[in-house]
């Protein structure tokens, strides 16, 4: 007796169509990024925070060129002199690392299969480490909210602002925390004397949203995006759904950016609770 497969739902049919727009590029993307790695491509993000860690010393942190550009805090180019001597292996494997530190094998699954985190691999840049943080930080753990608020101040991304203001939302307890934090790590840096330069550096760097890596909307509209992705990032942090609030308010979205919007897979039940075992006095 033939039994007939019960017909497809419009939505389902949909939902269907959308995995396969998503996993085909994503198979193709991540195969490229792959080969990349093991054809000895240079890690172009590794590189430069290598030379940040040597030009901190030199009076030359700051000032874009073609093949070098440093926005972070000098503190964190300070770091680099010794994580530097780490070698591009090295810090690519503290990626994986990384990885499998997320919380639940369905997020660390669903990165290690993911272009965006392999494209962080092939660069050699520090997103997946900004994503553990949050991943922890959303589900409670203070250890994970304070790496995350440090990370804040240390990298300044636009795409971190929700998270950050959903901590401080959710955690009031870390407000006061974070206040010190910010004071402290802004007294470090008027100590070394780069904070006038980095300044600088943040108001005046070329727009990274004219990179032909921008995959967001702002590579066809421009900046007007942040019309519609600052009210409709502060909606979806209303609402809990950080990984989209973390992609919609970027100015840009260069690849590794998206891995931000695997935050969707965190349970919204387990936003708010501590995780447990991560818990720091």
């Amino acid at each position: 007796m033939r039994t007939s497969l019960p017909p497809l739902s419009a939505s389902r049919a949909a939902q269907a169509a959308l995995v396969v727009v998503l996993i085909v590029p994503n198979i193709v993307l991540t195969q490229w990024s792959v080969e990349a790695i093991f054809n000895g491509k240079m890690a172009v993000d590794w590189v430069q925070y290598v030379e940040a860690g040597d030009r901190v010393w030199t009076g030359e942190l700051y000032g874009s060129t073609a093949t070098y550009g440093w926005r972070y805090s000098p503190i964190l180019a300070y770091a680099f002199t010794l994580i530097g001597l780490m070698g591009t292996l090295a810090w690519r494997v503290l990626h994986f690392v990384a990885a499998f530190a997320l919380p639940g094998w369905k997020l660390v699954l669903v990165t290690l299969i993911s272009w965006p985190f392999w494209f962080d691999v092939e660069t050699g840049n520090t997103m997946v480490f900004i994503f553990l943080a949050a991943a922890w930080a959303v589900r409670g753990s203070r250890i994970g909210i304070f790496a995350f608020l440090a990370l804040a101040l240390l990298i300044p991304r636009p795409l971190m602002l929700p998270v950050a203001a959903w901590i401080l939302w959710k955690h009031p307890e870390w407000r006061w925390r974070f206040a010190a934090m910010f004071v402290i790590h802004g007294l470090a840096v008027l100590v070394t004397g780069w904070g006038p330069a980095w300044i600088a550096e943040l108001l005046w760097s070329p727009a990274d949203h004219l990179s032909p890596s921008n995959v967001g909307p702002s590579r066809f509209i421009g900046l007007s995006w942040l019309i519609v992705g600052v009210p409709l990032a502060a909606f979806l942090t209303w609402k809990g759904r950080l990984g989209l609030a973390s992609l919609a308010v970027s100015p840009y979205l260069l690849p590794y950016y998206l891995i931000m919007g695997l935050l969707e897979l965190v349970p919204a039940r387990q936003r708010r609770a501590p995780a447990a075992g991560l818990e720091s006095p």
